[in-house]
């Protein structure tokens, strides 16, 4: 399966957590002098995300610590080899970029492109350095997303150009209820001369501030009044993404891309979609809630043609067969965060996640590895396609899970 036609990703939460895991608590305090020397030392390798390489014939992996590998499978196991004059940037995403060049995201907001012997700076997307948690690449177009609103692109790999989301629509949502009360949109910050209310009370159109309230800061609407059920109430607005007073502070976890539509994910369970790079934006798999709702934080994501899964923490899955306009609950693989996901040559899903968490969806169960068994003591995160259609998931603690035929297998890594 084409690799530009599945792509994995990872969210905030998993960054930190990975990061925050990687890096220990053993870094002390430097001399003001010492300041700009990182003097940490990394106690294990953590395989953060990497992609199969064609002109290295192997899997380049990428990590804290400055870690940027080559990891080749042999009959024996898999043996990782480093390779030489890497910045010591903690690298939190990576994307085959061509079949010799891979781009690679650090947590300082910068991207840099490793052609298989040198790594060059290409950008910095963040003034506050925040990290790039992902990056996704199709048709020699590549887009990165990260903390606080990060969204950038490329047409060469070399020159990004950031992209501001200011202003998202929300396509028509019905109120289940006419009840007086209060129902929440799960998105803030609506642009008021954008709404479009529809509702009755006893045949008469309802009246603002008499039969109903808007919060556009906030989010929800209150019924003072009944409202009428038939027709049910609804409504439409534009919004600016991120909370309550604070538009564009959002995490984007997930970019999937299939060269021309373009998906994010992140926080509070957005969904958002733009066709045309990135200059108008619609959101997708909305709710409306009677309390403030308590939405998925999307970790990661997968593409194949008009089949997308998202998945998050607490073992969220949910999937779309219509190229992310509608999206449908799946039966979680498990409680733990799910924090990478791809789909098999064969088009079945798999996951990985916390504390060692690996499955994939067998009919409509979900077969999960003995972790016993696979001796899994870390997290797994990054799945990897193969050349000849087997998966390597890859983790903390170097834990590399090879996949064929079902069968689930631990392989032992070795350094050079």
């Amino acid at each position: 399966m084409n690799k530009d036609r599945i792509h994995r990703v990872q969210g905030r939460t998993l960054g930190s957590m990975i990061l925050l895991a990687s890096l220990g608590t053993g870094a002390t305090a430097m001399a003001a002098e010492d300041e700009q020397v990182d003097h940490r030392a990394p106690l294990v390798v953590d395989f953060v995300d990497g992609a199969y390489l064609p002109s290295q014939e192997g899997i380049v992996v990428a990590g804290t610590h400055g870690l940027l590998g080559l990891l080749k499978m042999t009959a024996e196991g898999a043996e990782l080899t480093r390779y030489a004059d890497v910045p010591n940037e903690d690298f939190t995403a990576l994307e085959r970029w061509s079949d010799n060049e891979v781009l690679l995201g650090s947590s300082s907001g910068k991207v840099y492109l490793f052609d298989g012997k040198t790594v060059t700076e290409v950008g910095s997307l963040s003034e506050y350095n925040e990290p790039v948690l992902d990056i996704a690449a199709a048709n020699g177009k590549a887009w990165a997303v990260g903390g606080r609103g990060m969204l950038a692109k490329t047409s060469d790999g070399r020159t990004w150009e950031n992209v501001t989301i200011e202003e998202v629509t929300q396509p028509q949502l019905t109120i289940p209820a006419g009840d007086p009360g209060d129902w929440y949109f799960g998105v803030s910050n609506l642009n008021m001369d954008t709404v479009e209310f529809s509702g009755t009370v006893n045949g008469k159109p309802a009246v603002v501030d008499t039969d109903y309230a808007l919060y556009p800061d906030e989010g929800f609407v209150q019924f003072v009044n009944t409202l009428d059920s038939a027709p049910a109430p609804t409504i439409s607005f534009k919004f600016a993404p991120g909370p309550a007073f604070r538009a564009g502070d959002v995490s984007w976890n997930v970019v999937l891309f299939d060269g021309t539509n373009l998906t994010l994910g992140g926080e509070f369970g957005m969904v958002l979609q733009s066709g045309d790079d990135g200059q108008t934006w619609v959101r997708r798999d909305a709710l409306v809630t009677p309390k403030e709702p308590e939405p998925p934080y999307w970790i990661a994501g997968v593409q194949d043609g008009d089949r997308l899964y998202l998945t998050g923490a607490a073992g969220v899955v949910r999937a779309s067969q219509d190229g992310g306009v509608t999206w449908s609950q799946m039966t979680p693989p498990s409680t733990e965060g799910v924090f990478g996901v791809t789909l098999t040559a064969d088009g079945k899903p798999v996951v990985a996640g916390a504390v060692g968490l690996v499955g994939v969806m067998e009919g409509d169960k979900w077969k999960v590895a003995d972790r016993s068994e696979l001796q899994l003591l870390s997290w797994l995160r990054t799945p990897v396609e193969m050349p000849d259609g087997s998966l390597v998931l890859l983790g903390g603690r170097s834990t590399t899970i090879a996949i064929k035929d079902g069968k689930f297998t631990r392989v032992a890594v070795a350094q050079k």
